[in-house]
């Protein structure tokens, strides 16, 4: 069986992405290379919004091939100019590949040149992405970049698509669905479900130390405290609960908002908010696995791959009207509520009604479970089979 060569290009290397790679270049029929524009993630690097340096303690690099391109800039730069990496097109051009993955979107200069690249030589590439919600056209810069991107998206092969919305966003701009093909946001759900499990007394000893009662429900939350992920929104919605006395805040994560959320939880007599700082990836799941409820209450959320994480151990969860994962693995009333971005009285009443109600809890969770267990990376890996089947169908 001839094996077939694809190149996906990535921006650095995410602990989430990673296990997709290697599940895919085990696929006997596909032979597949990683281009990295940048090796952040692999090495020790200092995060900009947590203020820290970090290294994920998780197996990264192993199962399939890789190549790490100069990236001519640091990797603090934000925006376009975040990579600008020439070598990406004869990286391109020099292997005979039937199919490239942008898997980092459009967003830098290095994209750019890899899809011109593709272009030039007639290459067939996909575009992937977490991009949801297209902004509205309401300014000369708006309408000029939705033109652009319908000029890019026109010369697309195909779109790996991430979840319901990112379809959406990407019809919006006049890609074909006929040249769509699923490539869920996935994490490890194995991983996360089995890492959170707990001896006997080992889950309520683990709230304890931190100080919450073995009958308190547990929200937690867990990511940059930032301003986009609003996590002031919760405690506000958290002071105003009525049963408050039977419930308790975890944050897990850190960022500049950590002292003015520590500082407001001191002036409201907020006693049952706890701080946990970064969580790295092996001690992640038992905090979700100790906790009864996710929450994610940011203005705007492309995807939120922390929801996977929640769900894989097993917890309902509360996201905003602007979390891309609506749709698809967060469904209201099934195993989520979601509430109008920065509403804390409404984030207040869906807290409420799950600690009033730890039957509906575990009914959220089990759905939770359920829904997951079918968001995988093996269903990326028949997306990706699917496009390169469209792409021999298209040679012909």
């Amino acid at each position: 069986m001839k094996r077939r060569r694809i190149a996906i290009v990535a921006s650095h290397v995410i602990q989430y992405q990673d296990p997709f790679f290697r599940l895919l270049a085990a696929d006997p029929e596909i032979d597949l290379t990683v281009l990295y524009l940048s090796d952040a993630g692999v090495r020790t690097y200092r995060d900009a919004d947590m203020g820290t340096a970090l290294k994920w303690d998780v197996e990264l690099l192993t199962g399939y091939q890789h190549k790490f391109l100069r990236n001519l800039v640091h990797d603090s730069n934000r925006g376009w100019t975040r990579h600008i990496n020439p070598g990406i097109v004869p990286a391109l051009l020099r292997e005979p590949y039937e199919m490239v993955i942008f898997m980092l979107g459009w967003g830098s200069v290095s994209a750019l040149l890899g899809i011109a690249a593709c272009w030039w030589a007639g290459i067939q590439f996909f575009l992937y992405g977490d991009s949801s919600f297209p902004p509205p056209e309401t300014t000369t810069r708006a309408r000029i970049r939705a033109r652009l991107l319908r000029m890019l998206f026109r010369g697309a092969s195909g779109f790996m698509t991430s979840g319901a919305l990112n379809a959406d966003y990407y019809r919006h701009y006049g890609a074909n669905p006929e040249h769509f093909f699923l490539l869920p946001w996935a994490v490890d759900n194995e991983r996360f479900a089995e890492a959170s499990r707990f001896a006997p007394g080992e889950r309520d000893a683990m709230r304890a130390k931190i100080g919450v009662r073995p009958e308190q429900t547990l929200f937690v939350f867990s990511a940059k405290l930032v301003a986009r992920k609003d996590p002031m929104t919760l405690l506000r919605a958290f002071e105003q609960l009525p049963n408050r006395n039977r419930a308790a805040v975890l944050f897990l994560g850190d960022g500049l908002l950590r002292e003015p959320l520590e500082a407001f939880a001191r002036e409201h007599g907020l006693g049952d908010v706890h701080f946990a700082g970064f969580v790295n990836q092996s001690e992640l799941p038992k905090y979700y696995g100790m906790s009864d409820v996710f929450v994610l209450p940011s203005t705007y959320e492309p995807r939120g791959a922390v929801i996977n994480e929640a769900m894989a151990c097993g917890l309902p969860v509360i996201v905003t009207d602007r979390c891309g994962s609506i749709g698809d693995i967060v469904l209201e009333g099934e195993n989520a509520f979601v509430y109008p971005a920065g509403e804390a009285e409404s984030l207040s009443a869906s807290m409420a009604k799950l600690i009033a109600d730890p039957s509906l809890r575990r009914r959220m969770a089990q759905r939770s479970r359920e829904i997951i267990g079918t968001w995988t990376f093996a269903r990326g890996v028949e997306g990706v089979k699917a496009a390169l089947a469209f792409v021999a169908r298209a040679r012909t």
